[in-house]
């Protein structure tokens, strides 16, 4: 068995913020497009569930891959911000989609969740534990964030995202294979955290910055390695939309161009554990990813954590069309 990411879908609350919010805080629109990257990002209204908007986005992704709620035999959802301590998003997210009974939980696993998700989604999948997996990243980061510290409260956004990975026989895993691997610093974990006493990310910029460029660097280099790709093999590169210096800084240090990098900082903001199927969903929307490309995959998040990988969209270029791998 091999696991295929076959659809993505996306859902975004009503409510803008653009960078005039923040105009209290002495930053203008210059000040904060100049620095992140950031133009405006969207928030949950008073009484809106992340878990409603995590359920549409997860809707969307099942009409993409062509499959149903009753397709669906497991949901995993990465968030840190669950409408509720417990339960976890998942099963509500599948008792919204009438997906039966399936096996649903959570995964914190903040800025890089999502793709530990994923990596759960193709384990069950290839160790024939599941057929069609639902993977969520959703989070709601307004609720993490201090209005008052100009260094976070202008970058994140709320959002939910998914991919639908389902199962496929072939011969693909040789020749075009998908990887992920994974890394964590928790020494540094002061660099980026949010405790239980005030409830909000406080994070020292500047370290977090070299850091996370160096990991992600790394992790990607690593990934190609292992599937005996050069980096430029990569038809596109999706990363943690977290900050745009870090985006390009991260591209610029593989030797990647600059037009095969998913980035939409400017539209959403950093949605954490939705930012990778968000970036995934919109590169669909836009052309940019296609049916048979090869993705590489980065991210970075509290922990510290970080974990990169390649993956064949919708399958490998010989799947999509309906060959073999010679």
């Amino acid at each position: 068995m091999t696991a295929v990411v076959a659809g993505a879908g996306a859902a975004l609350p009503a409510t803008v913020v653009d960078n005039d919010r923040f105009a209290h805080l002495g930053v203008s629109n210059e000040w904060i497009t100049t620095r992140t990257g950031v133009g405006r990002r969207y928030r949950l209204g008073d009484g809106e569930r992340l878990g409603t908007l995590a359920a549409e986005a997860g809707a969307r992704a099942l009409e993409d891959a062509a499959a149903t709620p009753a397709d669906v035999d497991f949901v995993v959802a990465a968030t840190s911000t669950a409408d509720r301590i417990s339960p976890g998003l998942a099963p509500g997210v599948a008792h919204l989609l009438g997906t039966g009974a399936p096996g649903a939980v959570d995964l914190n696993g903040a800025c890089t969740g999502f793709l530990y998700a994923l990596d759960y989604a193709i384990g069950r999948i290839e160790t024939d534990q599941a057929d069609c997996v639902l993977v969520i990243g959703a989070d709601a980061m307004s609720r993490l964030t201090d209005e008052e510290d100009r260094s976070t409260a202008v970058l994140f956004g709320d959002a939910a995202a998914a991919v639908v990975v389902r199962a496929t026989r072939g011969t693909r895993r040789a020749r075009c294979p998908q990887y992920l691997s994974f890394g964590s610093a928790g020494e540094h974990g002061d660099l980026l955290y949010v405790d239980r006493d005030d409830q909000v990310v406080r994070m020292q910029g500047g370290e977090v910055y070299e850091f996370a460029v160096e990991a992600m660097v790394n992790e990607v280099k690593a990934s190609c390695y292992a599937c005996e790709l050069a980096v430029d093999d990569l038809d596109v590169l999706v990363s943690h939309q977290a900050n745009a210096r870090i985006v390009r800084a991260v591209a610029r240090r593989l030797g990647y161009p600059a037009d095969r990098v998913a980035m939409y900082l400017d539209r959403f903001g950093n949605t954490s554990a939705a930012s990778i199927p968000l970036a995934l969903a919109e590169a669909q929307r836009e052309g940019l990813l296609t049916a048979g490309a090869r993705v590489g995959l980065a991210a970075f998040g509290a922990g510290l954590t970080w974990g990169a990988g390649v993956i064949n969209w919708k399958g490998c270029a010989h799947l999509v069309q309906g060959t073999d791998c010679p």
